[in-house]
């Protein structure tokens, strides 16, 4: 026979989100929401000068904006 308890268990979520390239604070809209940007994670592989770092960015929208509108070819 198995006898079971309740445990708590930890995680971790996000408090806080800054844009990398204006620093600006992404603002939370709930407790678990914040307003809507980008976030870009990479991992590179084999044949690249960055084999096995890890990169991760957050962009605010305006900030998306302004980058996309500086693309030779469009989104």
């Amino acid at each position: 026979m198995r006898k079971y308890k309740a445990v708590p268990i930890e995680k971790e979520v996000i408090d806080e989100v800054y844009c990398n390239v204006c620093g600006k604070k992404i603002e939370k809209v709930s407790p678990n929401q914040f307003e809507d940007y980008l976030h870009i994670e990479k991992l590179w592989g084999y044949h690249s000068k960055n084999d096995g770092k890890k990169d991760e960015i957050d962009v605010c929208q305006a900030c998306y904006e302004k980058w996309i509108n500086s693309f030779k070819i469009s989104v």
